[in-house]
């Protein structure tokens, strides 16, 4: 079962996925924003060391897999799940960096949408991979 604290980094990943999407229409710089982090949530979740989860941060791409790598080796539990190559060159993820925060307005508002649906499909496998493995009652969430 997950720890209190694994729970709580679903729950957020959930809030910033559905938030992400409500403001697609009207606000797709804060969406893309929001959806990164979801993303982000969803995998610093299944780390069961929470040293892990914060030397993990929100960020995607190679240099944040080849972090995970040596916390997966380290974290036999979270080795099963599907938390490696979230981003692969050319994804909007790959592209996401909390940064963005600082960015002008309307600059991610043409690929807002794309990561949304990518970083939902990551949330999504998340949470089946973790039901499949007995680790998590959703109704919680």
């Amino acid at each position: 079962m997950l720890a209190e604290d694994q729970l709580d980094l679903l729950s957020a990943a959930l809030r910033h996925q559905l938030d992400a999407e409500r403001l697609l229409a009207d606000s797709p710089d804060q969406s893309w924003h929001l959806a990164g982090f979801a993303a982000g949530c969803a995998r610093k979740s299944c780390l069961t060391v929470e040293p892990f989860r914060v030397a993990l941060g929100h960020e995607h791409g190679a240099d944040a897999d080849r972090l995970l790598d040596v916390i997966l080796a380290l974290d036999g539990r979270a080795q099963r799940l599907p938390l490696r190559g979230w981003a692969p060159p050319g994804s909007k993820l790959a592209a996401w960096s909390e940064a963005h925060r600082y960015d002008r307005r309307g600059g991610h508002a043409a690929e807002a949408g794309d990561l949304v649906r990518e970083c939902a499909w990551r949330h999504d496998s998340v949470l089946l991979a973790l039901w499949l493995h007995a680790d998590v009652d959703l109704e919680v969430l």
